[in-house]
């Protein structure tokens, strides 16, 4: 059934105003752009040389006015080239924005991550696809390379809004302004008011032409945002390789110093005790306690190297009891709430309390705190926890920092790290990753 033409003429006249207030938006996210290469091209034009004499054959002149358009397109392209490089991202979060107010549906802005960039042993910085011999260097190539692939990802909703969206929302403050305009004018008055009546009867419905584009063309593709992932796990292959490589040099260095010196020892103790043993029995007795005392540290050693790796309380009792065991060792004053029901998938139970285990070690070593606060959560299928200290505060996920590494192996399950740290403190780092508890 059809609603009566009162109605539908109510909804059209309580449409005007909010049209031409969203078809104002559409045009400025849509319209910045070409703005700035119309009026570039209009400017550069007039001052652009020209390269043959009035008297030129016709080839030349056509030759020479090619060489004008072709300068004057190269001048136009600097200045649309700065805008898109520097407000097109800011343009296309707003578009998204716009989409996900008006049409309900939120899309993914392009914005390219930078590459995590890490310091090798030799000296050198990997940005995941090649070295450097500076971190500066490093940065601001990876800063450059996700410049240019979001100045890619923007030209295609750039280029097919700047043809259908831009011009369709135009039109009604177009027509309103020439209406404006004829009706001032003598003689043009009924041309005039018909102006403003077709530019006001099309704002309800001009807009809206910026909701299927936008769906199709606006923020990252389904094959970009692949792309994106494929590059991000290659930048986290690159990083857990090196972590890899340091923790089993890590183990290799404490086996090597540590317990094997200690063996080594104990075993030529034994064998000097089996010479002892008949002709100096007090002697042999006293290598052998020497042997067993050695044999107490080595094992204390490879516990504390085993605790390393995997630590028998989070094996057995989980990840709770895991961070209340570390809170005891502490050499602050700790505190534990959780609200986690049972255990998380052992991987992601691993990574979290190591990620703990590491706060609690900058907050030992840098934040001069006297409280400590670890909370422990679990709630729409995402485990966290936060530490909040009370010390100076300041703390930043620089390259080669702790904070950095926590972050990159937390994102290896997809994870995040948040840190609210304001000079004076206090500091709330907070780990947060998707999982199932069991």
């Amino acid at each position: 059934m059809k609603p009566p033409a009162g109605g539908r003429i109510r909804r059209w006249l309580s449409g005007i105003g909010p049209g031409l207030y969203r078809s104002a938006l559409v045009t400025g996210v849509t319209g910045a752009v070409p703005a700035v290469a119309v009026a570039g091209g209009l400017g550069f034009a007039q001052v652009a040389p020209s390269f043959a004499g009035p008297d030129a054959p016709g080839i030349l002149q056509a030759l020479a006015d090619f060489g004008s358009a072709l300068l004057v397109a190269v001048w136009t392209a600097v200045p649309v080239l700065f805008v898109l490089l520097f407000a097109g991202p800011g343009l296309d979060r707003a578009a998204c924005r716009l989409a996900e107010r008006w049409l309900g549906v939120r899309i993914e802005p392009a914005d390219p991550p930078v590459r995590p960039i890490t310091r090798m042993a030799t000296g050198y910085w990997w940005d995941g696809r090649q070295y450097h011999r500076s971190e500066r260097d490093a940065r601001h190539h990876v800063e450059m390379d996700a410049r240019f692939a979001q100045l890619r990802r923007d030209l295609p909703w750039i280029a097919i809004a700047g043809v259908t969206a831009l011009p369709v929302a135009v039109l009604p403050w177009c027509a309103i302004a020439v209406g404006g305009y004829l009706v001032v004018t003598p003689g043009l008055l009924g041309y005039g008011i018909a102006a403003i009546a077709v530019g006001l009867a099309g704002a309800p419905f001009a807009w809206r032409v910026f909701g299927p584009v936008a769906l199709h063309f606006l923020g990252a593709s389904p094959r970009s945002r692949l792309g994106r992932r494929v590059r991000e796990l290659e930048a986290i292959r690159a990083d857990l390789t090196q972590t890899q490589a340091a923790e089993l040099e890590r183990i290799e260095r404490g086996l090597h110093d540590g317990a094997q010196a200690r063996l080594v020892a104990m075993g030529m103790s034994v064998q000097a005790a089996e010479r002892l043993v008949d002709a100096d029995p007090t002697t042999a007795k006293a290598i052998l306690a020497e042997a067993r005392a050695s044999s107490v540290a080595a094992l204390a050693e490879l516990r504390a190297l085993v605790r390393g790796i995997n630590p028998p309380v989070l094996s057995e009792r989980g990840l709770v009891d895991a961070v209340r065991a570390l809170a005891l060792d502490a050499s602050v004053e700790v505190a534990v709430h959780s609200t986690v029901p049972s255990r998380p998938e052992r991987p992601v139970e691993a990574a979290v309390y190591f990620a703990v285990a590491e706060l609690l070690a900058n907050v030992a070593k840098h934040a001069h705190a006297t409280h400590v606060t670890v909370e422990l959560g679990y709630a729409a299928r995402t485990l966290s926890a936060t530490v909040t200290d009370d010390g100076v505060g300041g703390a930043t996920a620089s390259a080669g920092s702790g904070l950095s590494g926590i972050e990159r192996r937390m994102s290896a399950f997809g994870g995040r790290l948040e840190i609210e740290s304001p000079a004076g403190g206090p500091t709330r780092i907070t780990v947060a990753v998707s999982c199932e508890l069991s």
